[in-house]
């Protein structure tokens, strides 16, 4: 209760002392008030109005389809935003202000008026903006408006700046596909070139290996079955006779150096299985000299070496054993011959094989070569074709002026009733305040300032002498 009473007490004369203040200054408070009221005043009656006009657009984000203006993302708010900003770039450019100036003065130059109008003073009253609240990420409806302080100027000024807007934006769009156009038509005709030349290169190498180009044909076709065709079936083919008659040369070397062995020995000699063939000639020794043995071996059992029949049967058996050995030495002389016959077979096949594997290796050059000559004819054709199509998809988007189809005025400039500034009331309202508000705290500085003693309270406060009575101002 105390407590609350003291700061009752502390309100109750903080209250009186600021009313003393506010009388006893009421003078330099009217004087300070007057001084900051009257010119805020002035200036509110004074100040000239600014009208502004609008004309409202919304813009759209079609697909292009113009291949070089074609993107590639599919992000509309980022996409819309920077459309957004390339038409504020082109509103506030001098190419539409020079626009407004001509739409004005139609009989002038324009490079006159240029020279005579300023450009960045208009420049100053425009204005392109979002709605209300609203930024270029949330919203595809922007204004473009104009200021001024004429009504019917700022509303024909901003109708101007619109239709200029709008030519200029449609000359850069139509330019823009124009210059896609004529950039296709250049390249098409280019690549079109490119590919006649490259079918050229190739027919002509058709013309000149033909019977290589017949053969690669003949081989795709072939392609989906096992068999070899060509110089690689007559390579395997000679290849396996090659091996075979190599083969057969071995056996027959090494027959022919045994047989040579079993000639020069001076007993029976052994004979290959293969020559022991009935009516042939080492056969028919052979069986002859087997009997003879046996029956000398029966004899010699009985008799004598030098009984007659025995010395007889050993005659013939050296005979037909002689006998025997010739005709090995003539059957060694074939096989000789044989071999060499075989040797100059195989020699024939390698120079043949030789010849094969040079004509392959050669063919695959050429169609290595022919391949590379196919390729870029198709690479050429392809690239002709894309760009063909997309020649067609920028002579559609000219015929549909596709710049048409991305930015609408819905709104025209029209006459503004209200101006936007000045505020009249409003700066009223803040010069009344401001200056009451400015000419208490002067007042209240000055008292806080001025130590003199004007009240009793004053002596009681500084020199801390009781105060027995007061007497009124006289006069």
């Amino acid at each position: 209760m105390v407590q609350k009473a003291t700061q009752s007490t502390t309100a109750s004369s903080f209250s009186r002392e600021l009313a003393h203040i506010l009388f006893e200054r009421r003078r330099l408070i009217q004087a300070i008030f007057f001084l900051i009221f009257l010119p805020v005043l002035a200036t509110a009656i004074l100040l000239p109005p600014s009208y502004r006009a609008s004309g409202k657009f919304v813009i759209s984000v079609p697909e292009q389809l113009d291949p070089l203006r074609r993107e590639n993302f599919y992000d509309y708010q980022n996409r819309a935003k920077r459309l957004l900003q390339q038409q504020k770039e082109i509103i506030f450019s001098d190419r539409v202000v020079s626009n407004v100036i001509q739409s004005f003065y139609p009989d002038q130059d324009a490079g006159k008026l240029s020279a005579d109008v300023d450009i960045e003073k208009i420049k100053k009253k425009m204005e392109v903006t979002p709605p209300q609240g609203e930024s270029f990420n949330e919203s595809s409806v922007f204004y473009i408006s104009y200021i001024d302080s004429n009504a019917k100027r700022a509303a024909d000024y901003a109708g101007a700046i619109c239709a200029a807007y709008l030519k200029v934006y449609n000359e850069i769009a139509k330019e823009n596909a124009g210059f896609s156009f004529d950039f296709f038509k250049r390249q098409t005709d280019q690549l079109y070139e490119e590919m006649i030349q490259r079918e050229k290169s190739l027919r002509d190498y058709e013309v000149e290996h033909s019977e290589a180009v017949i053969g690669m044909l003949n081989m795709e076709s072939d392609r989906g079955t096992n068999m070899e065709v060509g110089p690689n079936a007559l390579l395997t083919q000679y290849t396996g006779r090659y091996h075979d008659l190599q083969d057969q040369l071995a056996g027959i070397s090494a027959a022919v150096g045994e047989l040579e062995k079993e000639v020069g020995r001076s007993d029976n000699p052994a004979v290959l299985g293969d020559m022991q063939v009935p009516g042939h000639a080492i056969a028919t020794f052979k069986n002859k000299v087997a009997q003879l043995q046996i029956q000398l071996n029966e004899m010699r059992s009985q008799f004598k070496d030098n009984f007659q029949p025995v010395q007889q049967a050993k005659k013939e058996l050296e005979f037909n054993l002689s006998s025997l050995k010739d005709e090995l030495a003539r059957s060694i002389r074939a096989q000789k011959i044989t071999a060499q016959a075989v040797a100059a077979r195989i020699k024939e096949l390698e120079e043949v094989i030789g010849e094969l594997r040079q004509k392959i290796r050669s063919t695959a050059e050429q169609r290595a070569q022919y391949e590379h000559f196919k390729q870029q004819y198709n690479l050429a054709k392809d690239t002709y074709a894309r760009a063909r199509d997309q020649l067609e998809q920028s002579r559609l988007a000219v015929a549909l002026d596709q710049a048409k189809q991305s930015i609408t005025q819905v709104d025209v400039p029209m006459v503004p009733d209200q101006p936007i500034k000045p505020n009249r009331p409003l700066l009223i309202a803040l010069g009344l305040l401001g200056g009451l508000l400015f000419a208490v705290a002067i007042a209240v500085t000055v008292d806080y300032l001025d130590h003199t003693i004007k009240r009793p309270e004053d002596i009681d406060r500084r020199l801390d002498v009781p105060i027995f009575g007061s007497l009124p101002r006289i006069g």
